[in-house]
């Protein structure tokens, strides 16, 4: 099972807001009204500014403008720009700021406008910017051309495992993504937010690695994967999200080199035309009691639950 684990959870204060609500409820038939304090979770605009210098003049361009819960801003930037293939590694970046506007006097908003600077003779991967402002603004492409758009990321092979003996326990596949409710403290406090888990083995055992969460389940997956790629490499890795298994949350997954998906949702059709397209482990519907393989059950042991 999994062993004793620190507290790796990515919260930040400006995510909750306390708020007043009012509740109806019925006492003895009579309806009764009080006031009541609640907690509620912050959502906020990100725009994603790239700085970077082409050889003869300096070039910016926003990358991005998404809805997400404050908090680990460097961390969501970092895991989405690496895992949409715009940057190839921690390397490229010479630093990650919150803009700097001399005229305004809002310092809320200003915290949600961060520019990122890339190192001299980096070069962002500008098909990659295109790709993902057409994939995240429109719902005309195919399956087949996000297939392609995907494969054309170079994603890191994952197959490398299929000759060693499988390593993924079928007791761990259950445990987890209860391990994972456990830890979530922000949708403990307000039940409004999407959860990701990165867990690793070591000696044949899941370690957690970092949690994420965030109003937005591809910005919770982005968290952990900015915090992973700015540490070490990690063998055998397992992701768990809360909710659906989307396209989008299966090729971050492969981009960051993820061999196991775990979600507690449906994944789609198109996520499992990915999985089985980049060997990666995909299982659905995980419970205590049952799971769902769609793809590479080939890392899985087989041993019998007690």
């Amino acid at each position: 099972m999994v062993k004793k684990i620190p507290d790796n959870n990515l919260t930040d204060a400006r995510a909750i807001k306390t708020i007043n609500k009012y509740v109806y409820c019925f006492d003895n038939n009579e309806l009764v009204k009080r006031v009541v304090h609640d907690e509620v979770i912050v959502e906020q605009p990100l725009q994603i500014r790239l700085l970077w210098h082409d050889g003869r003049q300096q070039c910016s361009q926003v990358f991005s403008i998404t809805m997400r819960t404050p908090g680990n801003d460097e961390l969501l930037i970092l895991g989405l720009l690496y895992s949409e293939g715009v940057i190839s590694a921690v390397a490229d970046i010479a630093h990650i700021t919150i803009e700097t506007n001399e005229n305004s006097t809002d310092t809320r908003a200003d915290q949600n406008l961060w520019e990122v600077r890339l190192n001299n003779g980096v070069m962002p991967k500008l098909a990659a910017l295109e790709r993902y402002q057409i994939t995240y603004s429109s719902c005309g492409l195919c399956g087949s051309t996000s297939l392609k758009s995907l494969e054309l990321k170079n994603p890191p092979s994952l197959n490398h495992t299929k000759l060693i003996n499988a390593w993924l326990n079928t007791s761990d596949v259950v445990f987890l993504p209860k391990l994972m409710r456990e830890k979530q403290q922000m949708f403990a406090q307000t039940g409004g937010v999407h959860g990701a888990a990165l867990f690793y083995y070591d000696q044949k055992t899941p370690q957690l690695f970092a949690i994420g969460e965030d109003i937005g389940r591809h910005n919770a997956l982005d968290k952990v994967i900015g915090a992973y790629i700015k540490t070490a490499t990690k063998n055998n890795l397992i992701v768990v999200v809360s909710g659906r298994i989307s396209f989008e949350i299966v090729q971050k997954t492969i981009m960051a080199g993820i061999s196991v998906l775990i979600g507690v949702g449906a994944p789609s059709d198109l996520a499992i035309k990915a999985a089985q397209r980049f060997d990666l482990t995909l299982i659905g519907f995980a419970s205590s009691q049952s799971f769902n393989v769609y793809c590479g059950d080939w890392r899985i042991k087989t041993e019998i639950i007690k």
